[in-house]
């Protein structure tokens, strides 16, 4: 998969995200979830993710979720709990306050960080909840962007700070149990009419309004509007976004 592409998001994009992180039950829709939505407050192209399950004697289980390519043995290595490598972004993480903080990667030892800087990698922005206010379960996540884009140091604190309670609940609902991957339409609610439907297969060929609506018997101004009515329930700010949110969640072919 390429890098996406940034969009400054707006209300109705905000307020989607909120929304669809509710629905996220597997491991799949937590990836589009990533994609899809919390890349246009925090971008990113990696993350990682470390969490804990409940229950005594319960281990942490770690999940990478890369737009980048990544050498196997290395997402081998990042995908160990118990490495001295996690423990040090945790360390880092509590020696902040427990508050997002920029972790450079050449201050820290082991393969994972000469694995991650040799693919570009300079930074990872890291925040989590360990337990410490009574939140279960404990998680931590790292994230960061190779060269030569960067993390924007304010914005990605600041859209960490804010995110991480749905990134939390979302991740808990998601990962904790190892949910199986579903790929079936019924993983997301139907949110789109059968008229909306049909615009949205015809524009994946790129047709003009007036193409459209000529095909479906339809005005072009009904087609715009139909159109309007999509972006604004899959939180797209334009149509290719509509057409790439729609096939993700396999609405249509």
């Amino acid at each position: 998969m390429t890098p996406s592409t940034f969009v400054p998001p707006d209300g109705e994009a905000l307020l989607r995200a909120a929304e669809v992180a509710g629905t996220v039950r597997n491991r799949h829709q937590f990836f589009l979830w990533l994609r899809l939505h919390l890349h246009r407050f925090v971008p990113h192209e990696l993350l990682l993710s470390r969490l804990g399950r409940l229950g005594t004697g319960a281990e942490h289980r770690v999940e990478v979720f890369n737009c980048v390519p990544l050498a196997e043995p290395l997402v081998e290595a990042l995908a160990q709990p118990q490495a001295p490598w996690w423990l040090a972004l945790q360390e880092a993480w509590v020696a902040a306050g427990r508050r997002p903080v920029l972790v450079d990667l050449a201050r820290l030892r082991g393969a994972e960080s000469e694995g991650l800087r040799a693919g570009g990698f300079a930074q990872l922005a890291v925040h989590g909840v360990d337990g410490s206010i009574g939140v279960q379960p404990p998680l931590l996540v790292a994230l960061g962007r190779p060269a030569p884009a960067a993390l924007d140091e304010a914005a990605t604190l600041a859209g960490l700070q804010a995110w991480l309670p749905h990134l939390h609940f979302s991740a808990a609902r998601a990962l904790q149990d190892g949910a199986p991957v579903s790929l079936e339409a019924t993983d997301w609610p139907q949110v789109l009419t059968e008229r909306e439907l049909q615009v949205l297969r015809a524009m994946r060929l790129a047709r003009s309004n007036a193409q459209i609506g000529e095909q479906l018997g339809i005005s072009a101004l009904t087609v715009k509007n139909h159109l309007r009515k999509i972006m604004r329930k899959l939180g797209a700010g334009n149509r290719v976004q509509a057409v790439a949110e729609a096939m993700a969640r396999h609405m249509i072919s």
